[in-house]
């Protein structure tokens, strides 16, 4: 990994990072609950001599303005996200988390240190960039619908109008210090729904006076597997999972109902409601086929994050000089899924992912993982990166 000469004290910021995200990984909280972590964010934004302004219940944001020039009207979106999971901690740091059930474990802490950080440095340095920077610390990225929503109906990319949206997304799934930026889809849809399989309870030991409602939910869950391997054109991607199912009370009863829940996902919207048309049909009929009803609520969650060719192709360069030609790499589409997406629908821009998988130390646990955490040395390339746009964007 390497970063550029010309960027002083860098890993002055970078320490900064670490430590906000100390106390953040410490105090998480779940989505639209993040009190605590916005007054903190708050605190340290007016002790940059910032004026902070809350958005969407729990969010912050800011405005820094440089004093290079006008750069052309240009207003630079940065986006960090500051929830964390309802999830016991199992990772034995010292600054596990004090707040039970409740875990930074998608690295949320590190994208809200990193954002803090790099106020730090726009306000030490503006006059190496013109036009303005917005800061966003947005709630609830972890639950559909989320925060972006709420951040755009307030008016987030408004007063002045954004140009160009950037965040990123620290990633275990990428080697150390490598910048994942691709064209296109990056990142899924990601849909969810309930499933309420209802039949007639009975004892056990006489099935034939009831209707197992657990037998139809296992033919409906295999049945559910078909969308992909055989309604999914083998080029194109989509996912179909439950996640829960709960239903009966005792080993000798078939119960009344079971209840299941689970998440599609697909590349694009037109694939998303395919498959939401096929996991319909597949319910109703299989349910009915076996003398049951079935009631489905289905949702449709974020869009995928697709990143415009012309983003792309001028944040490239930019990155690469920053971090290294050999640094910036195509990483693989994941089926996860990101609210950032709503932003890229209204304004130019680009999500990133940075590299923090390190083998060598052990620190290669999934995201939404009780055991998961990430490399720290990477903060000070987090930080060159949120420069790097910042002075290739605002110059």
């Amino acid at each position: 990994m390497e970063t550029r000469e010309d960027m002083p004290n860098i890993d002055t910021y970078a320490r900064e990072a670490a430590e906000h995200r100390h106390y953040l990984h410490a105090h998480p909280e779940p989505s639209f609950e993040e009190r605590g972590t916005q007054q903190y964010i708050t605190e340290q934004l007016h002790s940059l001599g910032l004026d902070p302004s809350p958005i969407a219940g729990t969010g912050v944001t800011a405005i820094v303005a440089g004093t290079r020039g006008p750069a052309n009207g240009k207003v630079l979106l940065l986006r960090a996200d500051i929830d964390a999971l309802r999830l016991t901690e199992e990772t034995g740091l010292p600054f596990a988390s004090q707040n039970k059930g409740v875990m930074h474990a998608c690295g949320h802490d590190g994208h809200t240190g990193t954002l803090l950080a790099v106020a730090h440095w726009l306000v030490d340095h503006r006059d190496q960039f013109g036009g303005t920077v917005k800061l966003l610390f947005q709630p609830a990225e972890e639950i559909s619908p989320g925060g972006a929503e709420p951040c755009l109906k307030e008016g987030i990319l408004q007063n002045p109008d954004v140009t160009f949206a950037f965040g990123m997304h620290l990633w275990n799934a990428l080697e150390f210090g490598k910048v994942g930026l691709r064209a296109g889809p990056l990142m899924a849809e990601a849909d969810r729904f309930e499933l309420t399989v209802t039949g007639k309870g009975t004892h056990a030991a006489a099935p034939h006076l009831g209707t197992d409602p657990i037998v139809a939910a296992a033919q409906i869950v295999t049945a559910l597997q078909t969308i992909v391997s055989r309604e999914t054109n083998p080029l194109e991607s989509r996912v179909v999972t439950i996640g829960t199912i709960d239903g009966g009370s005792a080993f000798n009863i078939i119960p009344q109902s079971v209840h299941m829940t689970g998440t599609l996902r697909a590349l694009s919207r037109e694939d998303a409601e395919l498959g939401a048309a096929s996991l319909r049909r597949i319910v109703s009929h299989t349910a009915q086929a076996l003398g049951t009803t079935a009631d489905l609520d289905y949702e449709f969650g974020y869009p995928p994050v697709i990143n415009s060719g012309e983003s792309v192709a001028f944040l490239r360069p930019v990155l690469q000089q920053a971090v290294g030609e050999d640094n910036v790499v195509e990483p693989e589409i994941t089926m996860g899924g990101e609210d950032f997406a709503y932003y890229l629908q209204h304004v130019s821009g680009a999500f990133v992912f940075i590299g923090t998988r390190n083998a060598a130390k052990g620190l290669t646990a999934p995201h939404h993982n009780p055991t998961f955490t990430f490399d720290e040395d990477i903060f000070p390339l987090s930080v060159s990166v949120f420069v790097a746009v910042v002075r290739g964007y605002l110059s």
